[in-house]
């Protein structure tokens, strides 16, 4: 057994059982052998995106299923009045696309025996730790600061005290103290003591032809299109209000300083950037899609959805570097990336719409 577990008493070793556990089709993982979704090839200019959109492109991708189709949540995102939403996949679409369900899982006992009980019968967990006691987060908040993400664990060796898990863009080792702290009794005492916890059911999972999953993405981007807040009479959609709140928001950014930045980006440039990078991920696949299988949608229309967003996803990225001058205190120029956020979002939903035969 690793020594590195400490005594039971200390440590609760037999808290994950002795049995070597593992989602289904993942039973020989290794961090090396966990398949890596182009998502998160590291050229990508938002990756990593968020702690829940990357542990379900690192789950789709570990199961071998395409995670591009679940992206249409992107093109629904709206700006909350003073910050940008946080993307998710809806469980509505990973059901439709995959045939996966997903909902919240109730942890009334020991989380290690939840863990057990879930992966004898194949099935995932999403569960909220704290990075803190995350080793792929050296640098940034391991063993420096405490703070709330999510993990999806994909095998556990208790005999070896180790666990194979997803986040951010990777797979990784969760091992000794980390692990008791992350997911054993210990965690009662930390930061998330009561995490919240999904259940992903795998055992409906429908892993369709590619004409029929292209198809079943087409009409779910349809929906989000639909659910997406309408342009004003001025034409202005969500990214219009995310930089006028940004502009309004200057003073007090160059007073807080740079602490304050980077909660204050996380929240508006980051998740805006890292949305439109997304969407047009799923525009390209999608055109892709009505080349191979006309079906009446604009190959080129989408193209160019695609372009607008990338270039929205560029100028959020240098709109942020504008903002950290800012909170820095020095002066800066916002408003060319700021209208060059706001025109290429407005421009690819127009076009997304367009394409899709949505436009009035």
């Amino acid at each position: 057994m690793n020594q590195s577990l400490g005594p039971p008493a200390a440590h609760g070793t037999g808290s994950f059982g002795t049995e070597t556990l593992a989602v289904k089709g993942c039973e020989g993982r290794t961090p090396a052998t966990v398949p890596r979704s182009a998502l998160h090839d590291p050229a990508e200019p938002w990756s990593p995106t968020n702690c829940y959109v990357d542990v379900w492109i690192g789950l789709l991708a570990a199961l071998g299923l395409n995670p591009v189709p679940m992206l249409s949540a992107a093109l629904s995102a709206d700006f909350l009045g003073d910050q940008w939403e946080f993307v998710k996949p809806r469980t509505e679409d990973l059901e439709v696309l995959y045939g996966i369900k997903v909902g919240e899982y109730d942890t009334w006992r020991p989380l290690g025996e939840h863990l057990q009980l879930t992966m004898s019968r194949g099935d995932a967990l999403i569960v909220e730790v704290d990075a803190y006691y995350l080793p792929d987060t050296e640098g940034v908040s391991y063993r420096t600061e405490h703070t709330k993400t999510s993990i999806v664990p994909l095998r556990l060796d208790p005999l070896a005290g180790e666990l194979v898990y997803l986040h951010n863009d990777g797979a990784h080792t969760l091992a000794g103290e980390d692990l008791h702290e992350t997911l054993g009794p210990r965690m009662r005492c930390g930061r998330v003591p009561y995490p919240y916890v999904e259940l992903v059911r795998l055992h409906t999972l429908n892993r369709r032809s590619p004409e029929d999953l292209w198809h079943a993405t087409l009409a779910v981007a349809r929906d989000h299109l639909r659910r997406a807040s309408a342009p004003g009479p001025d034409g202005h959609g969500p990214a219009d209000g995310l930089v006028a709140a940004i502009r309004e928001h200057l003073p007090r950014l160059a007073e807080r300083g740079m602490g304050h930045f980077h909660l204050y980006s996380f929240a508006t440039t980051r998740q805006a950037g890292l949305t439109a990078a997304l969407a047009a991920h799923l525009c390209r696949y999608l055109a892709d899609g009505a080349a191979a299988w006309p079906d009446g949608v604009s190959v080129e229309r989408l193209a160019r959805a695609a372009d607008s967003f990338d270039g929205a996803a560029a100028a959020a990225k240098t709109l942020q570097f504008q903002l950290a001058r800012v909170a820095s205190g020095r002066t800066a120029r916002i408003d060319k990336a700021a209208e060059a956020l706001a025109a290429g979002y407005r421009a690819a939903i127009h076009d997304a719409r367009a394409a899709l035969d949505l436009e009035e």
